[in-house]
């Protein structure tokens, strides 16, 4: 997360969190603790900020950034490694008083480890991940995430979480960062639909302002006017001009989609698309 005077940033990933944090540092100062980790006190007297994307956009620049071999999620499915394993025990024990990051049960871990050493199948991912142009991998990509095994390989606790039998990986990382007490084991383990989830949103999602990575300059100065970091005329051109910081380079997102992997990203992040008013692409 990105921290200043006033504000506190939480970072999603691929939705510019990286070129927002830059203007936030260029803009009212502050200073990056950790990237995508999530509150763990509420108490905090400061502006909360998010960032979010189309979901079908999202995917796709999931999948490519991946296809240049960065990324969690790429290292997560691609290698098969102890460390990946021994790095959730710690974390487990770590938080195992407090149930601020409960990630997974020591049953899930174990299964975790079953996955990790046995069942992986990085190869086939590894292939899934050859080349960011083309169309066909990325849907096999994107059905392999939402197979029972695929659930699974993701990790971070996603297939441990109740709100994978009805959402998307999208909405976990998002209920992850941006709403109170999703760890604890009445909310991780037992919202059961899409109902339960809206309503459990309305009471406890954290963001007071939200940043559209389609309107990310025009959004980003109307936050920092609301939050009472008002810009010079010449540092807001500066932004608007900006670019973006570590984009991910593929073809239009249309490109990559079918009716079938349109309705997959249709159904499974519908709380996201609802919520923000998203369409899908034109196929």
């Amino acid at each position: 997360m990105f921290i200043s005077d006033n504000i506190i940033y939480l970072q999603l990933q691929k939705t510019g969190c990286t070129h927002i944090a830059k203007l936030l540092s260029d803009s009212c100062g502050g200073k990056q603790i950790g990237k995508h980790n999530w509150l763990q006190e509420y108490t905090q007297d400061k502006h909360i900020i998010g960032s979010i994307r189309n979901p079908w956009d999202w995917y796709v620049s999931l999948w490519a950034y991946g296809c240049k071999n960065s990324g969690g999620l790429n290292k997560q499915l691609t290698e098969k490694k102890l460390k990946i394993f021994f790095e959730k025990i710690l974390l487990k024990i770590k938080y195992a008083n407090g149930l601020k990051c409960p990630y997974y049960s020591w049953f899930d871990l174990a299964a975790d480890l079953k996955n990790i050493i046995l069942f992986k199948q990085t190869n086939k991912w590894k292939e899934l991940y050859n080349d960011n142009n083309d169309k066909i991998l990325f849907r096999a990509w994107l059905k392999s995430l939402y197979t029972k095994q695929g659930k699974i390989s993701v990790g971070e606790g996603y297939s441990s979480s109740s709100i994978s039998n009805f959402a998307g990986f999208m909405t976990y990382r998002y209920c992850k960062l941006y709403e109170r007490d999703f760890f604890k084991k009445r909310n991780f383990k037992h919202i059961d639909n899409y109902g339960q989830l809206k309503d459990f949103d309305s009471e406890n999602n954290l963001l007071n302002y939200t940043i559209k990575t389609e309107n990310l300059t025009d959004d980003f100065i109307s936050v920092m006017e609301k939050t009472n970091n008002f810009l010079p005329n010449q540092i807001k051109e500066n932004i608007l001009n900006s670019g973006k910081t570590n984009p991910s380079k593929h073809k239009d997102i249309s490109y990559y989609y079918d009716e079938e992997t349109s309705n997959i990203v249709m159904n499974m992040e519908k709380f996201i698309i609802e919520k923000y008013s998203y369409k899908p692409p034109i196929i």
